[in-house]
């Protein structure tokens, strides 16, 4: 059924004075009420129907604000929808909560435009109404251009397992998951009862195996004493699938609520035995359903109402193996999840991964409508961290019942999507990501592809791949989702590079690329944005970005020692800037030494005037009154500089600070 926060619409009940038609519409009328009153929506939608059909159409507005109610909380989205729609016609002063309803019907057909617009309308009216607003909040997104992102996921249903009836909350009854079990309100069932609710027969637990070919053979009942004339279903197993822990409900006056069962498999009988109902000692907890049990068997989860120690509605709660005072199994208190994971709605079917994690549905958190399955995981200070599992995991139905296989991202769920038939059972696996990593090493001064380039790839997981560069230079390799890699860049003769990146948090198929441009030893190499203080030797904070640039090259490439020369302008005496340069270069190597560089490896050498700048392509394309090979010196200065900003441009030019490998 609709199993979301839907308002539990009301007609006026006067209605049923006004119907014409005599006392068997009245009774009908009044019988009709009484049943979906007390959940019997299966039997009120009959007589809704019949009264609809018998009544004059001033008095339809009523019957079909009830049966479109009836039809939405028993999860036939598609009658419940044009039910709301013909009560809208019969009534143009339309109650608030056909709004809501017919929201709700429409989010679920994923009719987005047409639900934002109800919503709308209901929230106008009830500003404060907040997990209905969150519903809206989604409709938004779906009609915006940039509308979520669908994950990874393949989603399919899997017709082998459905029936055209309720199937769903399926549970691995073996290692290799080849055999399932599951609950369902087929005619197989082996009871004679059916549900006040929907009129199907109340829900047994059914297993069904693959054969040898991976066929999935004929669903079967469970045998044994787990299955009778109440509703029985939502199961879990032991790791050695002995043990199972069941749900049974039961619509009998008092009697009527949910409780946990255990069972034992007697395996020389084939069937299911010694069950006993698992017992909390808190009286306050009611209505227990949907149990997991832990991998290790000590802690299981289920659904529960408290009505003095819950958030609202449905809860998770867990409960831990212990020992009576008799020596015999027994569970502790039941203790609530939290708020981080229980909130004023629904959350109900959980499932404890065997990696710790924590999925369950709910109505309560951020959805796309209806139930959504979320996963919650434990942060290091013992705080959850819950994410809905996007599309399409969810849908605008009800999604529930997740479970996995344990070693990968796969396994199945149940949902009441449009497509299936009622609560159907889908499978689902994430796909193994696919990223590549794309790289090209050039030559940094001709820009030409440098072949034989040696790559060496080291992750975080140890694992480790070498390989060189092919003629144009390129080379590539395939990389895991949720990894750190480092990137080695090697050549005799060329200053080693290197990168960092990571998979982690790409959740798509990818290419990453990257060039790299492969330095020479030989060359005399400029450090860029080196400042001192005007005059002094002092290195400005600004030099830092450029400094520590050169620390990575020197630890990248341990084997190499390098000389530093600080070179000045044309201005004062040759002493002075010898001194000055000298002090400068001095200045760098004691920077890099402080880094943790050793001193042997390095030499400062100042050039003062000596050696002034020879123009290059680049300096001559960027100043128009320079020419390639113009050398800056004083002579040319004196010769050529025609104003004093070409003559600050050549002393910017000829104050440098370079460095040249010598062994």
């Amino acid at each position: 059924m609709f199993r979301g926060s839907i308002p539990y619409i009301t007609a006026v009940l006067a209605a049923a004075l006004m119907l014409g038609g005599g006392c068997s519409v009245k009774f009908k009328m009044w019988r009709a009420n009484r049943n979906f009153e007390r959940g019997a929506y299966d039997k009120a939608i009959a007589d809704y129907r019949d009264v609809a059909a018998r009544v004059p159409r001033e008095a339809q507005f009523a019957v079909n604000a009830k049966l479109a109610a009836a039809y939405l909380l028993t999860g036939n989205i598609r009658f419940a929808e044009t039910t709301y729609e013909r009560a809208m016609q019969r009534n143009p002063s339309i109650s608030d909560t056909l709004y809501v309803g017919l929201a709700h019907s429409q989010l679920a057909s994923e009719k987005y435009a047409q639900a934002l617009a109800n919503y709308d309308k209901y929230l106008a009216l009830h500003p404060a109404d907040s997990l209905t607003a969150a519903l809206r909040n989604y409709c938004r997104q779906m009609t915006d251009t940039a509308a979520p992102k669908h994950t990874r996921y393949i989603v399919s249903n899997a017709k082998e397992l459905n029936s055209g009836k309720d199937d769903f909350a399926p549970a691995y009854l073996s290692d290799d998951y080849s055999v399932l079990a599951f609950t369902s309100s087929r005619e197989e069932a082996k009871g004679r009862k059916r549900s006040i609710i929907t009129g199907d027969k109340n829900t047994d637990l059914f297993s069904i195996k693959q054969n040898r070919y991976g066929k999935w053979e004929k669903a079967m009942p469970l045998q044994g004493k787990v299955n009778n004339n109440y509703d029985n279903g939502v199961c879990c197993f032991s790791a050695d699938f002995n043990t199972m822990y069941f749900t049974e409900c039961i619509a009998k006056g008092r009697k009527t609520g949910c409780k946990l069962y255990s069972a034992i498999y007697d395996a020389e009988a084939k069937k299911w035995d010694e069950v006993v109902e698992i017992v909390t000692g808190d009286s306050t907890i009611y209505n227990m359903a949907h149990p997991s049990i832990s991998a290790d068997g000590t802690e299981l989860y289920f659904t529960a109402e408290c009505d003095s120690c819950g958030y609202g509605g449905m809860d998770i709660y867990k409960v831990q193996r212990t020992t009576s005072e008799d020596g015999e199994d027994a569970w502790t208190a039941p203790q609530n999840m939290g708020s981080q994971i229980n909130t004023s709605g629904n959350e109900m079917y959980p499932y404890v991964h065997p990696n710790g994690a924590l999925y369950f549905a709910s109505n309560g958190h951020k959805g796309f409508g209806g139930l959504d399955i979320f996963k919650a995981t434990m942060q290091s200070d013992r705080t959850w961290k819950v994410e809905n599992m996007g599309l399409p995991i969810n849908s605008g139905a009800d999604d529930f019942s997740i479970i996995f296989e344990n070693e990968r991202e796969a396994g199945y769920f149940a949902s009441r999507r449009r497509g299936g038939r009622g609560d159907d059972i889908y499978r689902f696996v994430l796909p193994e990501a696919l990223f590549t990593f794309v790289g090209t090493a050039y030559h940094k001064e001709t820009n030409k592809p440098m072949p034989n380039v040696r790559i060496n790839m080291l992750s975080n997981t140890g694992e480790s791949l070498q390989l060189v560069t092919e003629a144009d230079g390129r080379f590539s390799f395939n990389l895991r989702p949720e990894t750190d890699y480092l990137l080695q860049v090697r050549c005799k003769g060329y200053f080693n590079e290197k990168t960092r990146f990571t998979t982690t948090g790409l959740d798509d198929i990818a290419t990453l690329r990257e060039e790299f441009y492969m330095q020479p030893m030989d060359k005399v190499i400029e450090l860029e944005d080196i400042f001192y203080e005007f005059g002094k030797w002092d290195l400005l904070p600004e030099s830092e970005t450029s400094l520590n640039n050169l620390v990575e090259i020197l630890n990248d490439n341990p084997t190499i020692s390098i000389a530093i020369s600080a070179h000045t302008d044309m201005r004062g005496s040759a002493e002075f800037n010898e001194e000055l340069s000298q002090k400068r270069a001095q200045s760098v190597v004691n920077y890099l030494v402080g880094k943790g560089i050793a001193a042997a490896r390095l030499e400062a050498i100042g050039m003062g005037k000596n050696q002034p700048r020879a123009v290059t392509p680049a300096i001559a394309d960027k100043h128009k009154f320079l020419r390639e090979g113009d050398i800056l010196s004083e002579e040319f200065v004196e010769e050529y500089v025609r104003s004093a900003a070409e003559r600050e441009i050549i002393d910017q030019l000829n104050r440098r600070t370079e460095f040249v490998v010598v062994e």
